[in-house]
C-alpha cells in the first residue's frame, strides 16, 4: 500500500449489471446460498452468510430477528443479522467459498438479506472484504464499493465515507441515487472519499488520514484458515430494547425496508413503545404501526342514531306463494 495526496478529479455515476452464482453448503451444517436459478427471468435475491473464524479483543453482538445475542469466535453469521464490535475488537468472516470479511474495532455492520449483489451495510467504522467468487457489496449512507477477485476497504464516519481498492477490479457505488447506479475506476490502489452528500473525490493512493486510522489488522492481508470446526450457536441475551436498534431505524429507507415485520413485535412492551413514539418523527413509517388510524364505522354500527324503519310493503298471496317456491 502506498500513501500520498494526488491530484483529484470527481466521479460521476453509471450503470452496472452484475450475476449470482450459487453457494455451496459449508460443513454440512449452513446452507448459504448467495443466488439460486432465476424465476420468470427476474434474478433471485442473494446475501453474504459466513463463520466468524477470528474473533480477537472485545465481544461483538449480534442482532437477529428481535433477539440480542452474544457472539464468539465459531458463530455463524447469517444473512439479516446486525453484528457490532467493540472499541478493542477485530473479527474475521469466512465465507465458504473463501471470501473473507473483516470487521475493526467499533464497527456495526448489517447483513442485508435480500438483493441483486450480496451487501453489507456499514453503519459506522472500518469493513475490508478480500472477496473470491461472487460480487459483494460494501456500502455505508454516502458511498459503497463493489468487487469480485478483489480487497477492498470501506471506513463508515458520521459525516464522510472513504474507500480503498487495494487489489483488483472493483465498482464504487452511490447508495443514495436512484437505482445505485455505479462508476468503474480502472486499476488498483484508487482512493475514494464522500463528504456528506457532495461529489465523490478520487485520487491514486490513499490519503495520509485514512492509513493512519485503520485498523493495524487491516494492513496485512486477512487471515483465512484452510480448516474450520464448525459453527457454535451465539448466546442468547434478551429481547432488544430501543436503544439497541435506534441507529439502525434511521439508516437509508432501502435498507431498512423489513424492519416493521422484524421489531413491530416489541411494541407489546411498554417501555420499548414509548420509546417509538417519542421519536417517531425518525422513522415515519412506523407512525400508522404506532397509531393506527380508526376503522370505518360499519353500517349497522350501534354509535349511529336510531331512525324510524319503514314498513314493509304488504305482499300479495300470489308474491307470497312464488317466494316460498
Amino acid at each position: 500500500m502506498t500513501r500520498g495526496q494526488q491530484t483529484t478529479t470527481t466521479l460521476s455515476a453509471g450503470r452496472g449489471s452484475y450475476q449470482c452464482v450459487t453457494r455451496a453448503r459449508w460443513l454440512g451444517l449452513i446452507a448459504l446460498i448467495l443466488c439460486a436459478p432465476a424465476v420468470d427471468g427476474k434474478p433471485a435475491p442473494a446475501a453474504f452468510d459466513g463463520v466468524v473464524s477470528i474473533a480477537d479483543g472485545d465481544p461483538f453482538t449480534i442482532i437477529r430477528r428481535d433477539t440480542l445475542l452474544s457472539g464468539s469466535k465459531g458463530v455463524a453469521l447469517i444473512a439479516g443479522d446486525l453484528v457490532e464490535t467493540g472499541p478493542g475488537a477485530f473479527l474475521v468472516v469466512q465465507a465458504p467459498e473463501g471470501t473473507l470479511i473483516g470487521l475493526g474495532p467499533s464497527t456495526a455492520v448489517y447483513f442485508i438479506e435480500r438483493g441483486k449483489v450480496a451487501t453489507l451495510f456499514v453503519l459506522k467504522g472500518w469493513v475490508k472484504a478480500d472477496v473470491k467468487a461472487a460480487p459483494t457489496r460494501v456500502l455505508g449512507a454516502r458511498l459503497g464499493i463493489q468487487g469480485n477477485q478483489a480487497v477492498m476497504l470501506l471506513y463508515a464516519g458520521e459525516r464522510s465515507n472513504a474507500a480503498f481498492d487495494e487489489q483488483g477490479s472493483i465498482t464504487i457505488v452511490l447508495p443514495d441515487t436512484a437505482s445505485t447506479p455505479v462508476t468503474k475506476e480502472p486499476g488498483p490502489n484508487h482512493f475514494f472519499l464522500r463528504q456528506n452528500r457532495l461529489d465523490v473525490v478520487s485520487q491514486v493512493s490513499p490519503s495520509v488520514e485514512f492509513v493512519e486510522k485503520m485498523p493495524l489488522a487491516f494492513r496485512d492481508p486477512l487471515p483465512a484458515l484452510p480448516k474450520f470446526p464448525g459453527p457454535v450457536p451465539p448466546r442468547e441475551l434478551r429481547a432488544v430494547t430501543y436503544s439497541d436498534i435506534q441507529a439502525w431505524l434511521t439508516i437509508p429507507r432501502e435498507w431498512r425496508r423489513g424492519f416493521i415485520g422484524r421489531f413491530r413485535g416489541r411494541l407489546k412492551d411498554s417501555a420499548f413503545f414509548a420509546a417509538m413514539d417519542e421519536h417517531r418523527a425518525l422513522f415515519p413509517e412506523w407512525i400508522p404501526i404506532l397509531h393506527p388510524p380508526p376503522a370505518p364505522e360499519s353500517e349497522g354500527s350501534t354509535d349511529e342514531p336510531r331512525t324510524e324503519s319503514k314498513p314493509k310493503p304488504h305482499k300479495s298471496q300470489s308474491q307470497q306463494g312464488d317466494e316460498s317456491r
